[in-house]
Parts: C-alpha cells; structure tokens; sequence
C-alpha cells in the first residue's frame, strides 16, 4: 500500500509536468484554456493523453522500459526547467485543494487512502488475468508485435491505457510490476468530482454536480476492481470526467473560462465567449477523439466534435480547424498504427474497413466470429449461431440475466428518457434551450444507443447508465422546488430509489472485501501479478507458451489462453519480434 501511495504521487507528478508543458505548446496552435484557470485534474489529464501517446509511439519502435521511462523523464526535466514559473503555479494550486479547509483535505486524503487500500490487494478482473497483464508484458518487453492478434484474438483489442500503463509499471527497476494506474485515474477523478460538490451551493444549476455524483457512485461501484489494469475502468472514469467538465463548462462557469476582463461591449463579450468555448469544448473534444483509443465501446464520445466545429468554422477560424485536426489525428494514429501491426486490420474486430493485405493479418471468419461471440455474449446468448437473433427474442433472455439492482438501474434509464424528453419541451418553449447540452446529452444517448445494440454488458455502458438519470435529476430539481410539480417529484424520487438498490449493493461488496483482505499484508508492496500453469511450446523453432487453465501469466510471453489458437498460427520469421501469422 505504501508503494502503491508512491505510485500515485508520482504518476501526478509526472502527468502535471506534461500537461502543463504540452497545454504550453498547444497554445501556440489553438486557444486553450489559461493553466490559471485550469484545474489540477485538467492538467494531469491533458499529461495522461500525452504520455499515452509517447508510450504507443515508442513501442512502435522499440520496447517500452527503462530507455523510453529515462528519455521521458530527461525530456519532462529540461522542458519543466524552461517552464518552472508554471511549475510553481501548479504546486501551489495543489496544495491549496488541500488545505481548502480542513473537511476538504480530509476527504480527499480519505478517497486516495482508500484507492491505495484497494489498489494493493484483491482479485484480479477477469479480462486481466485473460489479455490485460499479458498485453502490457509484451508491450514492456518487445513494444508491439506483428500479428500478436493471431496468437489470441484478445491482442489485437488494442488500448492506450495499457501502454500508459505499461509506462508505469517500473518493472525495469522494482522486483515486481506496478499495477497501480486504474487506482491512480479513480483517486483523481474522485477527489475532482468531490471537490466540486463542496461548492454546491455556488451553484445555480446542479447538473454539474449530478454529474459528479455519477463519478462518486462509478468510483463506489468498481472499489474491488482497482488493482487491475483493466480497459473498462479507465475509459469510463475518462469519459465521465469529459462529459461532467462539459456541462460545468455550459452551467456553470461558462462565463468565465478564458480569464479575459469584463466589458459592457456587446460584440467584445460574445467574442470573447465564443473563443472561451472553443478552447474548453475544442480540448474536450480532443480528449474524446483520444477515449475512442482507450476503448471502442466510447467511440460515440466523438459527437461532442460537432459544437467546436461548428463554432471554427462560424468563425472563418481555419488555421485552429487544420490544427485541430491536426492534433487529433496525432491523438488517434498510434492507436490505429498499432491496430494495423497486431492484427492486420484498422480496427479490430470491426470488417467494414478492410484497407489492408498483409500477411499477418487475422483472418477475416476469424475476426467476424470474434466480433459475434462479444455481441451474443452481451446479449447473454452464449451462441454465435444466435447472432442475427431478432430483438424479440434475445431480449427477454437479457432481462432475465440481469440482477435485482441492474434492473433497477435500467428502469432509471426510462424514467431519464422521460424527464429529458419534459425537458427539452420546457426550454423549448422558454426558448432556454442551450445547443451546449443538447450535444451534451445527445453524446450521452447515442452511447447508450451504441452500447445496447453492440455488446450490452453493464460494465461496457456504466458511466452513460449513471449519468443520463442524474443528470435530469439535476435539470429538474430547481423546477420541481420552484414549481411544486408532483409529477417531476415521483420521477425523481423513482431514480432516487432505483439507485438506493444499486448503491445498497456496491456499498456490501465493498463492506465485504474489506473485511476479508484487511489483515492481508499489502500495506508496504502490493499484490503481484496472478501467475498460472503454462506449458512452454516450439512453434516452428519460436518459443511460446500456452496456459493450462485459459489464464495468461504475466511472468512468460509470448502466451497464449487457447491451445486451438495457436495450433492455427506460425511465425513469420524465426524470432517473436518477426511476428506471427495464420497458417
């Protein structure tokens, strides 16, 4: 625990240095939003993208460890040298959040006392035990690996959060491999989320704050999954915290985000709120482009693309519109660039584009059955002959699989789509409506529109499950108050309650975990890595190994879950960097 506590500091430490540099450089391309006014999360966000981004395109070339971490640290030192005035900004902002008062710096001390607690021990997440540790081992020792997808098909679900955290795993100098980021992105959002609720009653409108309570009760839900690297946690905590600084930008605090004087010209205020928009909704919508890479089960987060966009090209601003796309190519191409090497395809399992005729590519029956096993499986009907099943029948057997407290949560989606449909209304008739949040919650349905006819596992669509709810909660509770409306009451109220089930649930799994790991000793070294029984093979003169109970191990790579999968495969060359391709 106390390693993993080092972990997070210094992974804060790391993310703030290259985000103040990288937003420093941006500003020379596009409007940004003054690091002043940009919140220590912001920034360390903006670090974590493009840290994100080095680790992909290093591994392109060569392994990442102790060569691309030093080079990292050597470049962040002589850049953070030029910039230590912003440096200094940042620290003090730090420790301001801290000593706010003193509930303030309790609580936050509380959640990253508590990420580090379950960070440190526990069970890993099923996928990580699958691909996630073995993924980034490879990542650690050879970079990337041509057809690696071939070998198992889980490889070629390529993510950047495993090379960030591949980044951080140390395992170049510690005895063991760090796997502490998922606990690190949940401490920081967290602490974000609760900071603004402290200023709740500043705030004219809630819907903010709902959003942030939608990144508490996330954080709550997935306490025992922290220790593992796991793709699902990272992009739903990211995209949470993409969709709540959205709507803070737009209820509460649009106004002021560019920092520039107040003026009684009318033409002077709506330039100046036009380039506010640009740089808080442009960056945001970066970090959406940049979400798609995490995992694809958020590509629908890119709508958001649409409000800057528009604003860029009112405002005859090409030069920013070549740079933004410009930049978000560079957030999304080693992603693609790596997608490409794994597995032969642009992206995997997705058939439609098929650009490429390599010789490691996976087979075209094979990725469509991989596709069709995700979405039965989500379905819950176990059965790839099942896939073209009509909603009708694959439906009620997706009902019947879901527990007490997810059909719960699946009724608050209904209700949500009815106070936001009394909503719009509403400010359609006041003409109060706002474009801002009309994209907002327009990216918010169309991911659960992508998530419910792709693969509807709970996990997969959790933060836009939470956040539709909470977020009409947060719209309607002013008007329900202000206007004695019953009806909006029982609708509330409704959620409320749907959520007590959920809540009620999570908060035992939590109660539970902790008193069964609590005398375990972890507080100075974490949990390693799961290991398992593998069986070492030669394919073909190339040495690698395959598990006996469909468990990667960590600790031995190239390896392999399924026998059947690499009895059809053979190396390209006579080395695993040459790669492998199907026989």
């Amino acid at each position: 625990m106390l390693i993993v506590l080092l972990s997070f500091a210094y992974m804060l430490a790391i993310c703030l240095v290259a985000g103040i540099i990288v937003n420093k450089a941006l500003s020379r391309f596009i409007p940004v939003v003054d690091l002043d006014r940009l919140s220590i999360t912001g920034i360390a966000t903006t670090g974590f993208v493009a840290l994100s981004v080095y680790a992909e395109i290093f591994s392109l070339f060569y392994k990442v460890g102790a060569i691309c971490h030093v080079l990292m640290l050597i470049t962040l030192a002589v850049c953070g040298y030029f910039l230590r005035k912003e440096l200094s900004l940042s620290l003090t902002k730090l420790k301001s959040i801290f000593i706010k008062n003193r509930t303030c710096g309790l609580t936050y001390t509380l959640i990253i006392l508590a990420a580090a607690f379950f960070t440190s021990r526990g069970k890993f997440h099923t996928d990580t035990g699958i691909y996630h540790a073995q993924a980034i081992r490879v990542i650690e020792e050879y970079g990337i690996v041509k057809g690696l997808a071939n070998l198992q098909q889980h490889f070629g679900y390529n993510s950047a959060y495993l090379s960030f955290c591949a980044l951080f795993t140390l395992s170049f100098i510690l005895p063991f491999a760090l796997h502490t980021v998922t606990g690190a992105v949940m401490a920081l959002y967290t602490c974000y989320a609760v900071n603004g609720l402290f200023d709740w009653k500043e705030h004219e409108s809630h819907v903010g704050d709902f959003a942030r309570i939608a990144i508490v009760i996330y954080a709550f839900t997935e306490m025992v999954g922290l220790q593992s690297p796991a793709t699902d946690y990272g992009t739903m905590f990211f995209a949470m915290y993409i969709l709540c600084e959205w709507a803070v930008h737009f209820v509460e605090r649009r106004s002021n985000s560019t920092g520039t004087r107040k003026t009684d010209d009318k033409k002077t205020v709506n330039k100046t709120q036009t380039t506010s928009d640009i740089a808080v909704t442009g960056r945001l919508t970066l970090l959406s482009v940049f979400a798609v890479s995490m995992k694809l089960s958020a590509a629908a987060m890119v709508i958001l693309v649409v409000f800057p966009l528009f604003l860029l090209v009112k405002e005859k601003m090409w030069k920013e519109l070549v740079s933004y796309l410009i930049i978000g190519l560079i957030c999304i191409a080693p992603f693609l660039a790596r997608n490409v090497i794994l597995s032969g395809w642009l992206i995997y399992p997705v058939d439609s584009i098929d650009l490429f005729n390599l010789v490691w590519k996976v087979p075209a029956d094979y990725l469509r059955h991989d596709a069709a096993q995700i979405k039965v499986w989500g379905r819950c009907l176990y059965d790839v002959e099942k896939l073209h099943a009509p909603i009708s029948d694959w439906l009620p057997i997706w009902w019947s699989e879901k527990a007490h407290y997810e059909e719960m949560l699946i009724y608050s989606q209904i209700l949500g789509i009815l106070l936001m449909a009394v909503t719009f209304v509403r400010r359609l008739a006041s003409k109060s409506l706002r474009p801002g949040m009309v994209i907002f919650y327009g990216c918010i349905i169309a991911n659960l529109i992508l998530w419910f006819m792709t693969a509807p596992f709970i996990r997969y669509g959790l933060a836009f499950l939470l956040l539709l709810p909470l977020c009409m909660i947060g719209e309607n509770a002013s008007v329900m108050v202000q206007k004695k409306s019953i009806v909006l009451a029982l609708l509330i109220g409704v959620i409320f309650i749907n959520f007590a089930s959920w809540i009620d649930n999570y908060f035992t799994d939590n109660m539970v975990f902790v008193k069964h790991h609590l005398t375990e000793n972890y507080y100075i070294v974490p949990i390693p890595f799961e290991d398992s029984n593998v069986e070492a093979v030669d394919l073909d003169g190339v040495t690698v190994y395959i598990s006996s109970d469909e468990k990667n191990s960590y600790y031995y790579t190239p390896n392999s879950c399924y026998e059947g999968m690499v009895e059809r495969t053979k190396p390209i060359g006579k080395t695993v960097k040459e790669g492998f391709m199907p026989r």
